[in-house]
């Protein structure tokens, strides 16, 4: 007989009488945990999930930015598997939520950018997503309707109350975070950074003075960030100490966006030396960095800053593991990459059998490309032998659906997609 589990309370609010659940239910929702936890360990379930929550910051700042996207991702993945071993270990109790330090961070985020909205839009949608990957586990249980109707009314309850007591949690640590925010040097030379970059009008004398940077200089600008949760900031100020040096100078200016992220400017009297912040970035394989440079003033200081980040963000978007690149090496894909599914479309309709080649063979075709048809250069850039890459070049050539004379410039272009997608 169907046993009343869902009782009202005083409030005229639905309540679950956990002393009451049968056994039975009790153990089918404990088998029910355990394939969801099969369910989580499947990257393509994550990458809904993922999909979801950048359908939701569209248009906002932090759209397509790689640390809040990995944020996210171990956020939702712990958040899930708690509920999940929670229940395995007690299905007849409430799952009590939990303060997560990557949800935390990005609500950090959301608010510094006035898009808090975001962080309950997330919520909702992970709920949606979440309860339907319960439903299809829930009808695999059992055939009895009773059955299913009580476990589906016992974790419907259970799965939003939890995802609103962790979202709570989040909000209350926000709020203790904000209370607790200094007035210190660094918090002010970050919100008056904030507001140059926003296009505020500032006193250019009492800037640097904050700043102890001039902002009459041409800039070089990188953002430094790491998508690992143990990265130390010390190590992340370190790569910034050497873009300053790479760029050779004794001064610059330093900026701890988050404990993920810091930002860096420099006078750009002189080009960056790749090959030294290359190196330093060798030591720590969880960081990366991308930089731009712009011309001199308030304007350029922004721009380089902004330039930088579009780079960021189109690693992000494409879901490259490049770690140091240039806005100038990025642009054309900035501009392309608003839609990595159609530019992907459009590369293998341009570059036929070639799309799915060896990298060697496309990689080959493109740097010849780059250097002006010039094999002897092409040659050069990779390190290999002239004759090898002629070779490379023909196999090329009979894999593309038209003749490369006749095409050229949508194959550099399509080629040039790929060298980030893929």
């Amino acid at each position: 007989m169907h046993q009343r589990i869902i009782n009202m309370d005083n409030n005229n609010t639905k309540v679950i009488d956990w002393s009451s659940i049968p056994d039975e239910i009790c153990e089918l929702m404990r088998q029910g945990a355990e394939l969801g936890l099969v369910l989580i360990s499947n990257s393509e379930v994550l990458d809904e999930f993922e999909d979801a929550s950048r359908e939701n910051e569209s248009g906002s700042q932090i759209q397509d930015d790689p640390v809040v996207s990995a944020r996210n991702r171990r956020a939702t993945r712990t958040a899930i598997m708690h509920w999940l071993n929670r229940t395995i270990e007690h299905p007849n109790q409430p799952v009590p939520p939990i303060l997560l330090a990557d949800a935390v961070s990005n609500a950090r985020e959301l608010h510094r950018s006035g898009a808090l909205q975001i962080l309950h839009n997330n919520s909702r949608t992970a709920h949606d997503i979440a309860w339907q990957y319960w439903m299809n586990v829930a009808f695999q249980l059992s055939d009895q309707p009773n059955i299913i109707q009580q476990i589906l009314e016992i974790s419907s309850m259970s799965i939003s109350h939890y995802i609103e007591g962790c979202l709570k949690l989040t909000l209350e640590q926000l709020e203790k975070d904000n209370q607790l925010l200094t007035t210190s040097k660094i918090e002010q030379q970050r919100e008056l950074v904030s507001r140059i970059i926003e296009g505020e009008t500032i006193d250019l004398i009492q800037a640097k003075e904050m700043l102890n940077y001039s902002l009459t200089n041409s800039h070089h600008c990188a953002i430094i960030w790491s998508e690992e949760i143990d990265v130390e900031l010390s190590a992340l100020e370190k790569i910034a100490e050497a873009f300053q040096q790479a760029s050779q100078q004794d001064s610059g200016l330093k900026i701890i966006s988050n404990n993920s992220v810091v930002w860096v400017w420099t006078p750009a009297i002189y080009p960056i030396n790749t090959k030294y912040v290359e190196s330093a970035l060798q030591s720590n394989d969880s960081i990366r960095l991308t930089y731009a440079s712009a011309n001199e003033g308030i304007d350029g200081f922004r721009r380089a800053y902004l330039d930088a980040l579009s780079a960021q963000r189109v690693l992000g978007r494409l879901k490259s593991s490049t770690k140091l690149v240039s806005y100038e090496r990025v642009r054309l894909m900035a501009f392309l990459s608003k839609d990595s599914k159609s530019i992907q479309h459009y590369s293998e309709h341009v570059l036929g059998e070639l799309a799915q080649a060896p990298t060697d063979i496309r990689r080959s075709l493109h740097a010849f490309l780059e250097c002006g048809c010039n094999a002897t250069e092409a040659a050069k850039k990779l390190h290999t032998h002239r004759n090898t890459l002629l070779r490379r070049l023909n196999k090329a050539e009979e894999m593309l659906p038209r003749p490369l004379s006749e095409n050229r410039i949508q194959v550099a272009v399509a080629l040039e997609a790929l060298y980030w997608i893929l």
